[in-house]
């Protein structure tokens, strides 16, 4: 079977600039790179093979300022509101036994529960000295009103900076509603996460509110919007492994907590101490975009070109961070990220069609969840399908949750 050309011409760009040192450090990056694949794989099939959770209950029900409810399309909606302990009480109580499947049968099942006991305890020597105090309280809150470990609830929002396994792909330009910010989550949904999708609407006391898309459980933010401006993270795979520090998930919530525009935000993770690679778009009420290139060693900013258009998908970009990979997931980067940037071409304001097009043009079997954040307006559209692609799924306009 021949290589495609693409992947020969990456392994002869690789090779033609090492070194000998250069060179292993290449090879290095291809095992890890391969490694990360195939853990994925394998998590999805033990996930396919697990007996099934249990189904959702999004019947609505309240629990002190907290409420759940069924929004437009029947989208599920999680309301929390108050002090960090409130809104930990209000999660757990809320959705306990969703809480409970998800830390049950997700994550054992793509780590292994062999493996499972060993990085529990790395996750918490690693990260729970860098919580933020307000969510190690709200944590704990979540944690003792579902029933769960504080170890368990940790290991829910940091297991992604142990384990990297998301491919996803972004867009921003200027619309009709201000600057949008168009993302897939590819995530491995074993054949069954896709229907405990939820929107979280938060509401901090003291603090910014916002809106995050996830599952039960998760008080981190992987996509979400504040009364300032929306973020989504893709990861970047790299050999280097997780360091210490503040769980990427927690890190970006904080952002939209207390960010008040894109700047903001910049200036907030330069001084953060990061954990793993990651690209993060921002874009902001005003219109402010950027690509994040996250990194241990620091981060660069990307502007929007001539048009006000920026893609960013699961590779570096920057002069100062591009490198050669060879892996799968690479070429599926590339591949994503040139068919948001042909979707997205035409001149002028881009339609909302036009960001779901370029969206579906990137889809992957794995696109979990699809939305369309729109700051200026206060608004976002959704795609939450239980199954299938979220791209095909029916989308959802919510608008008015942060008001």
């Amino acid at each position: 079977m021949r290589a495609p050309l693409s992947l020969v011409l990456i392994i002869t760009c690789g090779v033609a600039r090492a070194g000998e040192d250069d060179l292993r450090s290449f090879l290095d990056r291809v095992r890890a790179e391969q490694g990360i694949e195939a853990r994925m794989a394998v998590g999805h099939v033990r996930g396919l093979l697990a007996p099934a959770p249990p189904p959702p209950d999004w019947t609505p029900r309240r629990h002190g300022k907290g409420r759940l409810e069924r929004g437009p399309g029947g989208v599920p909606l999680l309301f929390l509101e108050g002090t960090p302990e409130e809104m930990g009480e209000q999660h757990g109580a809320l959705l306990k036994d969703e809480v409970r499947a998800l830390l049950d049968w997700y994550v054992p099942s793509f780590v292994g529960r062999r493996e499972l006991a060993r990085a529990r305890r790395q996750a918490r020597a690693m990260f729970e000295p860098h919580l933020h105090p307000d969510h190690r309280r709200e944590l704990e809150a979540m944690a003792r009103a579902a029933g769960v470990g504080l170890d368990d609830a940790l290991f829910g929002q940091c297991f992604t900076d142990l384990y990297r396994l998301f491919g996803c792909s972004t867009l921003s330009a200027p619309s009709a509603e201000g600057a949008l910010l168009a993302r897939n989550l590819d995530f491995p949904s074993m054949g069954r996460l896709g229907r405990y999708s939820l929107v979280v609407v938060a509401r901090p006391a003291g603090k910014r509110p916002f809106v995050s898309v996830g599952w039960p459980g998760l008080v981190g933010v992987l996509s979400g919007q504040s009364d300032a401006l929306a973020l989504a993270v893709m990861v970047v795979h790299n050999a280097d492994g997780a360091r210490a520090g503040e769980p990427f998930q927690l890190a970006f919530r904080r952002v939209l907590e207390t960010a008040g525009d894109a700047a903001d935000a910049e200036r907030l993770l330069r001084a953060t101490p990061l954990t793993v690679t990651n690209n993060l778009m921002l874009v902001d009420r005003a219109g402010d975009a950027r690509v994040l290139e996250l990194h241990p060693d620091g981060l660069v900013a990307r502007q929007p070109d001539g048009a006000g258009r920026l893609a960013a998908t699961n590779h570096f970009l920057s002069r100062e961070r591009r490198e050669a990979r060879l892996s799968v997931e690479y070429l599926s980067s590339r591949r994503r990220y040139r068919a948001v940037c042909d979707v997205a071409r035409a001149p002028g304001p881009l339609a909302l069609e036009q960001a779901r097009a370029a969206l579906d043009a990137a889809s992957v079997p794995i696109t979990l969840q699809s939305m369309v954040f729109l700051p200026a307006a206060g608004a976002l559209e959704v795609s939450l399908p239980a199954r299938g692609s979220a791209t095909k799924g029916r989308w959802v306009r919510l608008e008015g949750l942060l008001e």
